[in-house]
């Protein structure tokens, strides 16, 4: 019946797809370069950052970075110049301070530039190591910008460029990382476990990849992952001062739930609501790590790792919705299984989340719950990959220099 409808008909055609992709790209990024444009004047623009900028200069003053209340008792991860990240990245981020040392907010774009400069590299990278450009190519006739379209108009990347975290940098050292495990030899491992090293030695969480190196048998990548994470505290050591390495064990240990839970997509967050939060941190934690030793010794190694960095953003219990910006490299190595296309879209379209203050109360379920599922399904994806699929379109297990190869 729809072969016989004229309309219907030519949307089999390549050129009329291409054509419809290109507009489709045209009206994403002028979507997004203006709510870029309109956040940037708002109260949004580099909130994060400013705890960083904050760091830097008090390191630079000789004042403490942490907070007296984060060192005297439990506290919320939640207020603007609150520092919650090991030393090494207010150190890394004084250059930019001693540019712009009176306004957070102009030292922001330094930090937004070079944001954006990491993504579109990070993303021609990776895409670059599985075949997915050449993929893309054959299928549109295009190269790799329709991916780097997608990378930008994700909605946690507008998130992240606004804010200023950190994600963005930990979605290159990753890239970086998997760049070296696509390798398979020890050159690769020694950057993998580098890479790794470093975005720890920046926020902990990725901490959780060296036990996906370890299980895997990359035994060269844990201990080039020990080097690199001490590299960094010692290097930044000169500006840190040993006092600021004294006051984060307390500043850490004393973390407790988010006080506001509208933006957080944390599943030990929605588990606590019955578990209470450390319980449920407990069961996020065990869970997450039985399903990375499962996936490293079960799944080949494109979908393995990039179950292991899913998990690593997933059990921190502070996670909101530019966290998911990190997701942008799960994407890249799971896109190349075809049979996985419907399932990512969907995983795409339900992370893009935002405020629907019509729906009121309800508002929950667009603002947490959609971009929740998101990745969850993103994960589940990472996780059947490679036991429905076939051999020649994921990578094989094993250990050699033609790992990951798609």
């Amino acid at each position: 019946m729809a072969d016989g409808i004229y309309g219907l008909r030519r949307l089999r055609e390549p050129a009329l797809q291409r054509l419809l992709l290109i507009l489709l790209a045209v009206i994403l990024v002028a979507f997004r370069g203006a709510q870029f444009a309109v956040f940037s004047t708002q109260i949004q623009w580099g909130y994060d950052f400013s705890a960083y900028w904050m760091a830097a200069d008090n390191l630079l003053n000789g004042l403490p970075i942490y907070a007296a209340d984060q060192l005297a008792g439990p506290y919320a991860p939640q207020r603007q110049f609150l520092y919650l990240y090991p030393p090494p990245l207010a150190a890394a981020v004084t250059p930019i301070h001693l540019l712009m040392p009176t306004d957070y907010r102009a030292a922001a774009w330094i930090w937004a530039t070079i944001g954006v400069l990491i993504l579109a590299i990070g993303t021609f990278a990776v895409a670059r190591s599985t075949g997915l450009i050449e993929r893309v190519r054959a299928g549109t006739g295009r190269g790799p910008w329709i991916l780097i379209v997608a990378a930008f108009t994700f909605p946690p990347v507008v998130g992240e460029l606004v804010l200023g975290n950190v994600h963005l940098l930990l979605f290159g050292l990753l890239s970086m990382a998997w760049l070296g495990v696509r390798r398979g030899d020890r050159t690769g491992e020694v950057i993998a476990g580098v890479a790794v090293g470093l975005a720890a030695a920046i926020k902990l969480f990725p901490a959780l990849i060296i036990l996906w190196f370890l299980v895997t048998g990359r035994n060269r990548a844990v201990r080039w992952a020990i080097v690199g994470g001490l590299a960094a505290a010692i290097g930044t050591l000169p500006l840190t001062s040993i006092q600021p390495w004294l006051d984060y064990p307390a500043a850490l240990l004393n973390l407790s739930a988010p006080s506001d839970t509208t933006d957080t997509l944390a599943p030990t967050v929605w588990l606590a609501a019955l578990t209470g939060f450390s319980a449920a941190r407990a069961v996020v934690t065990g869970l997450a790590l039985a399903l990375l030793v499962w996936s490293a010794r079960t799944l080949p190694t494109r979908p393995s790792f990039a179950v292991s960095v899913l998990l690593s953003v997933l059990v921190a219990p502070a996670l909101y919705h530019h966290y998911l910006a990190i997701l942008v490299l799960p994407f890249l190595l799971l896109l190349p299984d075809r049979r996985s296309l419907p399932w990512l879209a969907a995983a795409y379209l339900l992370m893009s989340g935002g405020e629907q203050t019509a729906l009121g109360d309800l508002s929950w379920i667009v603002n947490r719950g959609f971009p929740t599922v998101g990745a969850l399904i993103l994960l589940g994806v990472a996780l059947s990959t490679g036991r429905c699929a076939h051999i020649s379109d994921v990578d094989q297990p094993g250990r050699s220099t033609a790992e990951g190869a798609p």
